[in-house]
């Protein structure tokens, strides 16, 4: 057995001016994987692929969002096989992206789901989660991203709607890797200038990988020195 860290972080529009001190924050922190929401194929997006190609993570796949969508990048240490998506880019397609490492036998989606404002249906990229993850739930694998969705517990204006795609993936077997390593301490990773917090990003593992988690944690520093507006997330396995 082997351990294995995961990082997902939602960018902010492609990182814009601060990709940089993003692509120095990844180095930092060290993961084996890297999932990044916000993602986009421009400038920024192939300086960030270039340097973290250089700096230890030569293998990657993209969503490939089209003109200025915002898409998936994982970045990884060894190799991986993209899978194509359930459905077409005019659903949204760059907001999904799968693929499996073989080195961990490891099936890992990224997803960023649309928020209720946005042109994509939020409700039908929860349903394709939730049918991905009866699929995967023998498989050892993790479904992570940014859900733009709080739970109902957690925050009292988070719409019980969404909230309840958590708790079907919860019933079906599936970790919340924070929840059960700090269940009285949830935390945000998202913080707006009107002073709210909600906790958007997760990290899921399949019952398949149940009992092997070994930390999980949010990052705020970069939140704080503004170069996104969301916090990381990372987690240890065993696999």
């Amino acid at each position: 057995m082997q351990t294995f860290k995961l990082l997902t972080w939602n960018i902010r529009q492609g990182g814009k001016k601060a990709i940089q001190q993003i692509a120095h924050s990844l180095e930092a922190h060290g993961a084996d994987v890297v999932v990044l929401s916000e993602y986009k194929e421009n400038t920024s997006g192939n300086y960030l692929k270039q340097y973290l190609s250089e700096a230890g993570w030569p293998h990657s796949a993209s969503s490939h969002p089209q003109h200025k969508e915002n898409g998936m990048l994982i970045a990884s240490r060894t190799p991986l096989k993209r899978m194509e998506p359930p459905f077409s880019a005019k659903r949204g397609s760059s907001r999904w992206n799968e693929v499996y490492i073989p080195h961990y036998d490891l099936f890992l989606l990224g997803v960023h789901v649309p928020n209720v404002n946005e042109h994509y249906d939020k409700t039908f990229h929860w349903e394709h989660i939730i049918s991905y993850a009866t699929q995967q739930k023998d498989n050892r694998c993790v479904i992570t991203g940014d859900f733009n969705t709080a739970r109902r517990e957690e925050k009292a204006m988070a719409p019980k709607k969404y909230s309840q795609f958590i708790q079907t993936m919860e019933d079906d077997g599936w970790t919340d890797a924070r929840k059960v390593l700090a269940p009285e301490t949830p935390g945000y990773t998202w913080y707006s200038n009107r002073k709210n917090g909600y906790r958007l990003d997760y990290i899921f593992l399949s019952p398949a990988l149940h009992g092997r988690l070994l930390a999980c944690g949010h990052s705020h520093h970069e939140r704080l020195q503004n170069y996104s507006d969301h916090a990381i997330v990372e987690a240890k396995l065993i696999v």
